[in-house]
């Protein structure tokens, strides 16, 4: 009897002490501060710099200040009206020389403009001048090649002594050239090639009772010269 006694006791004790232990709350875990992380490793920088703008070439490359000097010889003819005295028309071929001067600059490479004067001597019976001045623009396919072309339209004016009223008369109006040829660099700016240009004016003078008008055009060969 004894020993039962014993037994609800101690299976009593076991169940008092599980009901306290667990009414009281779990101990508090304890954490240890962690070290705060490394930075991560630089990384490798990959990217290029931009491209820099090509070196502009300025040697054997038509652009900037343009000046052309040309002498050229050839065949002229022009035909004369005088609308009051029918008996002094006349029609004149003979030979030229002209001399040209071309100066301006360059808004890009490869093209250029400017102010032009176109003097031509004429060498026939006749004789006499005629002159066109104006804008131009001459422009060459390759900037760094010698082919070139170009034109001119401007005032033109005319000057001839008429062998039949043996009288001087001038007459103004409108004319146009153009032209083409190829020049071949001889130091970094300057160029020398041949050049063939064609012109063409129309004129007339209506001053001191006259009434004159003139037809006239020309055909050129010969050397030009340009700094660009």
């Amino acid at each position: 009897m004894k020993t039962y006694v014993l037994f609800f006791a101690s299976l009593s004790a076991s169940a008092v002490s599980a009901v306290a232990w667990a009414d009281e709350p779990p101990p508090a875990i304890q954490l240890t501060p962690q070290a705060p992380a490394p930075p991560p490793p630089p990384r490798i920088d990959l990217s290029t710099a931009p491209v820099a703008a090509p070196v502009q070439r300025t040697l054997h490359y038509h652009e900037g200040f343009y000046l052309r000097t040309s002498l050229v010889f050839g065949s002229y003819s022009a035909s004369y009206t005088d609308n009051k005295r029918k008996n002094l028309n006349f029609d004149e071929d003979g030979g030229s020389m002209s001399i040209d001067l071309l100066i301006g600059g360059s808004p890009s490479p490869g093209v250029s403009i400017g102010g032009g004067l176109l003097l031509e001597p004429l060498l026939g019976n006749n004789g006499g001048f005629s002159t066109l001045v104006g804008p131009f623009i001459d422009g060459f396919p390759n900037a760094s090649r010698g082919w070139h072309l170009g034109g001119l339209v401007g005032i033109a004016g005319q000057s001839f002594q008429n062998v039949n009223a043996n009288d001087k008369q001038t007459a103004a109006g409108i004319g146009g050239a153009a032209w083409f040829g190829y020049d071949f660099w001889v130091a970094n700016e300057w160029a020398i090639g041949p050049q063939l240009r064609m012109m063409g004016m129309r004129t007339g003078d209506t001053k001191s009772g006259e009434d004159v008008s003139s037809f006239a055009r020309s055909i050129t060969f010969g050397l030009s010269a340009v700094f660009n």
